[in-house]
């Protein structure tokens, strides 16, 4: 990343390099709070528990605190705990040992001896087996595990941080985390906010994320204009900083900034769509007029009805498509076609093979 930047938007402070390329940035108070919070949790040897929203920075987070621990030094490993089967995960963490046909002792190492001396990443906890949560328990509690068909007890000095994205206290209810588990891994615990909560940050995030983009694709950083930023300052982006970077690369690539601000634009109109609730019964105008109200007035008017429109042009009025491109139920898409009065155009009838598309009135 170049030192300052054209737009200057860079200040002394804002970031702290980890690694080539990556950064660790702190240009709001909540980011400047996590910041104090990691540097004291990295001098002192303790697992940790890091949550937050998919998408925010846990991963960037774990790697700040590594970066600044005494195990600096060694191996920073992360293990996807959603992403392998039970027993391939046993095998990556723990590794396993195998006696052949004619007596030979085959062994493997996991990630716990690969890292020794380091720091291990779990990544998401709560998608962890229950019997892994169990084993990695004795990991926390006595420094020691067996690998997979093993017999001997190893050492393991390795620090273990993990991250979750679910619901905490929905988790431990249903039984998904363990409980002793999650207590001994959650001892110190480090929140990392939504990007919502860091609008300070976006201006420097999508300059970081232009840069780099533009030097993986081989292509001129372009130019992020002030209302460009002023727009994207607003935006809620529920999909945190994987959702800005993705929008900062179509706009590398595309080059239309009109187009790039409409897209984020319309994004809000469906996210809003999906948080509404719609009434038991729609057709009751008398008493559920109150709440009619409350609804019609968190959406963006005539902003959601044109992406509607443009979603049941796209899809020739079939509606149930119309509903999966906007990712809304069924019901809740005919319920906004009535609110808005909204008709098909005279579309030809065609017959094809398979045909999904439903007819033109609803019941």
């Amino acid at each position: 990343m170049n030192a300052t930047y054209k737009n200057g938007l860079r200040s002394a402070g804002d970031f702290e390099q980890i690694s080539e390329g990556l950064f660790f940035i702190a240009a709001s108070p909540a980011a400047r709070k996590l910041r104090t919070q990691a540097v004291l949790l990295a001098q002192v040897d303790v697992p940790v528990l890091i949550s937050g929203e998919r998408g925010s920075g846990k991963k960037v987070a774990a790697q700040f605190i590594h970066k600044l621990s005494a195990r600096s030094g060694r191996k920073f490993i992360k293990v996807d705990c959603a992403g392998l089967t039970h027993e391939l995960l046993d095998r990556e963490l723990f590794g396993f040992e195998s006696v052949s046909a004619n007596g030979v002792r085959k062994s493997q190492l996991g990630k716990l001896e690969e890292c020794e001396d380091g720091t291990l990443l779990l990544d998401e906890i709560s998608e962890l087996p229950k019997e892994l949560q169990l084993k990695l328990l004795r990991v926390l509690q006595d420094k020691q595990f067996l690998r997979v068909g093993g017999e001997t007890a190893i050492r393991a000095d390795v620090r273990i941080l993990g991250t979750i994205s679910t619901d905490i206290e929905g988790a431990l209810a249903v039984g998904q985390l363990h409980e002793d588990f999650y207590n001994r891994l959650s001892a110190f615990t480090l929140h990392v906010p939504a990007l919502s909560e860091r609008a300070e940050e976006i201006a420097l995030l999508m300059d970081y994320f232009m840069q780099q983009l533009a030097k993986h694709y081989s292509l001129p950083p372009r130019k992020l204009s002030a209302a460009m930023l002023e727009r994207c300052e607003t935006h809620c982006w529920p999909g945190n900083l994987e959702e800005l970077k993705d929008f900062v690369k179509r706009y590398l690539v595309i080059g239309d900034e009109e187009l790039a601000i409409a897209e984020l634009q319309q994004g809000e109109v469906v996210h809003d769509i999906r948080s509404l609730a719609v009434p038991e019964n729609p057709d009751n105008r008398g008493g559920s007029a109150s709440g009619l109200k409350s609804l019609i007035q968190t959406v963006k008017g005539e902003a959601e009805r044109t992406a509607i429109a443009a979603a049941l042009d796209k899809t020739g009025w079939n509606r149930k498509a119309a509903a999966q491109l906007l990712k809304v139920s069924y019901r809740t898409l005919l319920y906004k076609i009535d609110h808005y009065r909204m008709t098909p155009p005279d579309y030809p009838v065609t017959c094809t093979p398979n045909s999904t598309r439903d007819s033109g009135r609803h019941n």
